[in-house]
């Protein structure tokens, strides 16, 4: 059996996130308070992306790993959210919700590009 190398760990550790947070939420009732919240993952990755920087000697690969994988799923729709809570909507919100087809396809995107990105600097 081939061992996994430390970057397709990284790889499988931060797919998984995205995966599993689209999972959960898939699940999630529509009238629940996450939905009516304004409060998104993307706020847990980058508070731990900062713990990871923080404490960077204690941290492990997984925690980055996870924290980008929370940032990277729902990056591609902060544009559209700042602008709809700053009264200046860029388009529908049906438009950038996240299972719109825009949201999914952007991700898609931004995954690939990470992956590329992970394989071309980390080590």
């Amino acid at each position: 059996m081939k061992k996994v190398n430390k970057k397709q760990k990284f790889i499988l550790v931060f797919l998984l996130t995205i995966l599993l947070a689209r999972i959960i939420i898939y699940f999630i009732p529509r009238n629940s308070f996450i939905y009516q919240d304004q409060f998104h993952h993307i706020y847990i990755g980058i508070i731990l992306l900062m713990i990871y920087f923080l404490v960077k000697k204690l941290s492990s690969d997984n925690l980055l790993a996870v924290s980008l994988g929370l940032i990277i799923d729902e990056i591609t729709q902060v544009p559209f959210y700042l602008a709809y809570l700053f009264n200046s909507p860029l388009a529908p919100i049906s438009f950038w919700k996240y299972w719109s087809n825009y949201s999914v396809i952007s991700t898609i995107f931004a995954v690939i590009i990470s992956i590329y990105l992970i394989n071309k600097y980390r080590k």
